[in-house]
């Protein structure tokens, strides 16, 4: 009977903990391997840029104009896509920063 415990443990324990973290890593494979010049993403550690050439290992990632840096492919953790326009007033200030909630 305790035998029987341990197993459903086990079993309980792998579905749980050990397979999100397959699927999750078996997602951010297929991304990383979909990358493509012009890309614009996010790195692991929060850098900001657009991919101007990939490798099989590497990226190069424009940062701002004329600075490119050399990362890991596997380094990328997400594409950024753009967000809608933000509105201003006259005074500079998004309609949300003016208001006095």
């Amino acid at each position: 009977m305790s035998f029987l415990i341990i197993i459903i443990l086990f079993a309980v324990a792998w579905v749980v903990l050990i397979l999100p973290k397959q699927r999750e890593l078996k997602r951010h494979n297929a991304f990383v391997q979909s990358l493509a010049v012009g890309d614009e993403v996010m790195t692991g550690s929060g850098i900001y840029g657009t991919l101007v050439e990939v490798s099989e290992a590497t990226v190069l990632l424009q940062v701002a104009p004329g600075v490119e840096i050399k990362i890991a492919r596997r380094a990328i953790a997400s594409q950024v896509f753009d967000s809608p326009d933000v509105e201003t007033n006259d005074t500079g200030k998004t309609n949300d920063e003016d208001s006095d909630a």
